[in-house]
């Protein structure tokens, strides 16, 4: 019986794995990430299947404590927490999920810009406090220039949005799409080009090599003192430190981040983990980014939808029932 090992699961996703999987495999659910301080049983190290969240982090010494390992699910779109060439060597399947939050995240991108330049959750504080009149001075949406970096399946949901809002749209991504510039009327730009030019800079690119960073100091100092930056894809698109200067000094006007590089030594589920030089000085940072005025963050929820959920759930156990029945996996990786 192939035994089955599922990390970071709510109650809401045991409820739906219980249903569904039924008596057919044996499946061991545990509430927490994996990553390189967990402890494994016997059981699990001799696990052939196991999904992951972003959360954990499987890089190739979490990924030797398993003796059988054939396949790793993860229930998420991005894949860079997972050491990939390791499991290309060893020849460990990687399925993800797709397209499940593509409306969901655009959505909630546009949520917290539109927080972060209205002051509405500061507005909501003032009122509970007794102001019926503070200050709110905001800007509005209408006719600025915002800058979408890369237009995918979320980007070009995004990107949709923003004409909704009769925004003028320029776009950079590595792979340009022609549909995109023809449904849409834009037009693509050079990634400097683009930081100049727009008010609002989103991101929605991948996290790999050639992303890493891809908003680091050079580019902040190309960008308008009253532009914003929305980061709804992965922390580590974005220089951190030169983030916290820049919006410190006050050289662009605000950030509305629901990614932060490094994010898991934030968790006060196990404070410390995973803590060396170079993330600890990254996570003081993020300390100090989280308490300025011009920051609005929230806790990696852009995903956070039912339908989103329902629709991971879903393509986790299709990715499942195929690599079990030994058809071709629609989603695979690696």
């Amino acid at each position: 019986m192939q035994t089955i090992v599922l990390y970071d699961i709510n109650d809401y996703e045991r409820d739906f794995f219980n249903k569904e999987l039924g008596n057919n495999y044996k499946y061991i659910y545990k509430n927490y990430e994996l990553n390189d301080n967990t402890q494994l049983d016997k059981t699990e190290e001799n696990a052939q299947i196991i999904s992951v969240f972003t959360s954990s982090r499987l890089k190739k010494e979490t990924l030797e404590k398993f003796n059988n390992l054939k396949l790793i699910l993860t229930r998420s779109v991005g894949y860079s927490h997972i050491d990939t060439e390791y499991c290309n060597k060893k020849g460990i399947i990687v399925a993800n999920t797709p397209h499940y939050g593509d409306y969901t995240v655009a959505e909630f991108s546009f949520g917290i810009l539109l927080n972060l330049i209205r002051k509405i959750c500061s507005g909501i504080q003032e009122l509970k406090q007794g102001d019926m009149y503070p200050e709110m001075f905001g800007t509005e949406l209408y006719d600025k220039t915002i800058g979408i970096i890369g237009t995918g399946s979320i980007g070009s949901k995004s990107i949709k949005i923003a004409k909704g809002f009769s925004m003028n749209v320029i776009c950079y991504d590595i792979a340009k799409n022609p549909d995109i510039e023809r449904d849409f009327d834009i037009k693509y730009s050079d990634i400097d080009t683009l930081c100049r030019q727009s008010d609002i800079i989103m991101l929605h690119a991948p996290l790999n090599e050639g992303t890493y960073h891809i908003i680091n100091k050079n580019r902040l100092d190309l960008m308008k003192r009253t532009a914003v930056i929305v980061n709804t894809a992965r922390g580590e698109l974005i220089d951190t430190e030169s983030l916290y200067d820049a919006l410190l000094e006050k050289r662009i006007k605000g950030a509305a981040l629901d990614v932060l590089e490094f994010e898991e030594t934030i968790s006060n589920k196990k404070p410390g983990e995973n803590l060396n030089l170079k993330n600890l000085r990254i996570s003081l940072i993020n300390n100090k980014l989280l308490n300025l005025d011009n920051v609005v963050a929230t806790p990696h929820i852009a995903y956070d939808t039912k339908e989103a959920i329902d629709r991971i759930l879903y393509t986790t156990l299709r990715n499942l029932t195929q690599y079990l029945q030994g058809h071709k996996l629609t989603n695979k990786i690696t």
